[in-house]
């Protein structure tokens, strides 16, 4: 099995499977490594599946200052500071310390987002108050739209939106903590990427809105996600699933005739996806037809 299949496979059974892909990258991982975009690949992964899915904050940074040992991590490069930043994201995660103390402004927000990421799932309460802290250090900071803060914030905010909205059962705090993220990756993607960002990020909205049973904010962002995708000619696979937010948005409303027009554009746009696009949007197709 070549670099590419061993990440693939692990990518495709981390949600499922965390604990196994945690095994299998401490078993296996390091000898794999052989370049720095290796190196980057599994460092994120690694991140992701020790923090956010396992709350395993010391074997995380542990096994984050293996990958910086490694020949291929130069001092100083990209890869290691990116491994630096997981190793303290996973440390005030964890309240194994907080390397926030001392870092530049911008490093302090993103520090704090990545932290936000990993206790989504597991401590509602204390993500938001980091996610909020990353944000109001942020306003007040008034850095460049160039400064990867606005990225990161985008990322951070569209990953925890995403992920609590397949909880089946929310929290009060989780379902607020869901909209704050849903709103932070909307503002931040029209800093820091492009119309197909912002399209996605108020996609992001109108689910999350759903989730939590609003369907006048979620009919609201899902036509946003329209106008936008019909101001740029957006691909059928944008619109399609524009057009599903808007189906679902009327199906939970009851709006019988909303929901046949959607779920007839969806299928319009269904028709021009290729084939690749067809298997895995088959599901969504499916669960829109659905009365």
């Amino acid at each position: 099995m070549d670099f590419d299949t061993f990440l693939d496979q692990a990518w495709t059974d981390h949600a499922t499977q965390p604990a196994a892909v945690a095994r299998t990258l401490q078993d296996e991982g390091l000898q794999r490594v052989t370049d720095s975009g290796q190196l980057a690949s599994v460092a994120h992964l690694a991140h992701h599946v020790f923090g956010a899915h396992l709350s395993r904050w010391q074997e995380g940074v542990e096994f984050q200052r293996q990958l910086a040992a490694l020949p291929c991590c130069t001092a100083g490069s990209n890869e290691a500071l990116t491994i630096g930043r997981h190793i303290s994201a996973l440390r005030l995660a964890g309240d194994l310390g907080d390397d926030r103390v001392g870092a530049g402004m911008s490093d302090r927000i993103r520090l704090s987002a990545l932290a936000a990421i990993n206790l989504a799932e597991h401590d509602a309460n204390r993500a938001a108050s980091l996610l909020q802290e990353a944000l109001d250090l942020a306003a007040g900071a008034e850095l460049p739209d160039t400064d990867p803060v606005h990225r990161a914030l985008a990322v951070a905010g569209n990953n925890i939106a995403g992920t609590l909205e397949e909880v089946p059962e929310l929290t009060a705090e989780a379902g607020r903590l869901m909209i704050l993220a849903a709103q932070t990756g909307r503002r931040h993607w029209a800093i820091a990427g492009t119309w197909l960002e912002t399209e996605r990020a108020e996609y992001r909205l109108a689910m999350s809105w759903l989730k939590a049973g609003d369907v006048v904010q979620a009919r609201q962002h899902a036509q946003n996600c329209l106008e936008i995708l019909a101001a740029n000619q957006g691909p059928a696979l944008e619109q399609f699933f524009g057009w599903e937010a808007l189906g679902l948005v009327e199906r939970r409303a009851c709006n019988d005739t909303g929901h046949a027009h959607a779920l007839a554009q969806a299928e319009l746009a269904f028709q021009d996806l290729a084939d690749s696009d067809r298997g895995w949007c088959q599901a969504s197709l499916d669960k829109l037809k659905t009365v």
